[in-house]
């Protein structure tokens, strides 16, 4: 018995102490063999072309684009970290689908543990993607006085010239996205297209739906076109026209007819090209009184007594001219247009 006593406790000392240096020596291997270090994990989702997602968010509800990690694993190893994702597949029916945030999902590299995930847990909003036929609008309200369509362009034409019309084709457009999110809807907007220093013409340009219906993508792919007429910039100018009376070959033979109004103010507005020709040939400009389409009993006088009638005063182009078309011509003077004609019966001839 002595002698066990002797043989266990002789060397105790020498035996505590190198059970102490095994201690230190594998808290230090551990040590340097391990770290702990913070990742950032990407959310990536694939899903089939008839599932659209709504929304990825924590349990709070706030969006979620990615997750803070917390992993242990091997020092030195720091680029394994950098590649991190939580990988899933979303499929239908629609709903909310929940997915945990494990060493599982985040398909972690060998020898790496999760301490920590935020969040822990995501929530997909899945919906079907269904297709649904939208009518196509301008992405804003018409401004008043704009030409028609205007809000359908953005951009300044070249100079001297200014937008005419805006027309979209074709007029409604089948639509790509979640089901819920075209349900709420009747139109899509149309992104305007630029029409910066585009000269006179007609042009049609390729135009585009804008790529989200309350924020959820939206897509077609039907071609849309946006015609723009662009033409010159309107100008304006004043003539002085003598006043035409129009009457028909019987009834000149046998009354005379004399309007009041002899002369009449016009403003012409209209392109540069058409106000030039109107200045080198004013003849062009008729302002006149119809009397050719008066009932008898209207213009024709018995007796010898003149009849006085208050008539339109009217204009129109003698023939057309390169613009004529796009002209405005408003009677400036008399502010009302009319005057009094007298109809007198022509004398007998002596």
């Amino acid at each position: 018995m002595r002698f066990l006593a002797a043989l266990l406790f002789s060397d105790l000392k020498n035996r505590l102490l190198a059970l102490a240096l095994a201690m230190v020596t594998w808290v230090s291997v551990y040590r340097e063999s391990t770290e702990q270090g913070k990742a950032t994990a990407r959310i990536e989702l694939t899903h089939g072309a008839d599932v659209a997602i709504l929304a990825v968010v924590d349990e709070s509800g706030a969006t979620c684009n990615s997750i803070e990690v917390v992993l242990n694993g091997p020092r030195g190893e720091r680029t394994r970290r950098s590649d991190l994702k939580l990988s899933r597949q979303i499929e239908l029916p629609p709903g909310e689908k929940t997915i945990d945030v494990t060493e599982e999902t985040l398909n972690l590299p060998p020898k790496f543990r999760l301490a920590s995930a935020r969040p822990s847990r995501i929530r997909v909003l899945v919906d079907r993607r269904e297709r649904q036929f939208l009518r196509l609008a301008a992405g804003r309200e018409a401004r008043p006085g704009e030409p028609e369509g205007a809000a359908f362009v953005e951009g300044k034409p070249a100079d001297g010239v200014s937008l005419r019309s805006a027309t979209v084709s074709p007029a409604s457009v089948y639509v790509q996205g979640p089901a819920s999110v075209l349900s709420r809807h009747l139109v899509v907007p149309v992104l305007p297209v630029k029409i910066d220093r585009l000269p006179a013409g007609i042009h049609e340009l390729t135009a585009e739906i804008a790529g989200s219906l309350d924020g959820h993508a939206v897509s077609t792919t039907t071609p849309i076109k946006v015609k723009v007429e662009i033409g010159e910039e309107p100008q304006e100018a004043d003539f002085t026209a003598r006043v035409t009376l129009l009457q028909g070959h019987d009834y000149a033979r046998d009354f005379l007819a004399e309007p009041d109004l002899k002369e009449a103010e016009v403003r012409v507005r209209g392109p540069a090209s058409a106000i030039t020709e109107l200045k080198a040939r004013p003849e062009l400009i008729l302002v006149f009184v119809d009397i050719a389409a008066m009932r008898p009993e209207e213009c024709q006088p018995l007796d010898d007594k003149p009849l006085n009638a208050t008539l339109p005063v009217e204009w129109r182009f003698r023939t057309g001219f390169a613009g004529s078309g796009d002209v405005e011509v408003t009677i400036r003077k008399p502010e009302k247009a009319q005057t009094v004609v007298t109809f007198v019966r022509r004398p007998a001839p002596k």
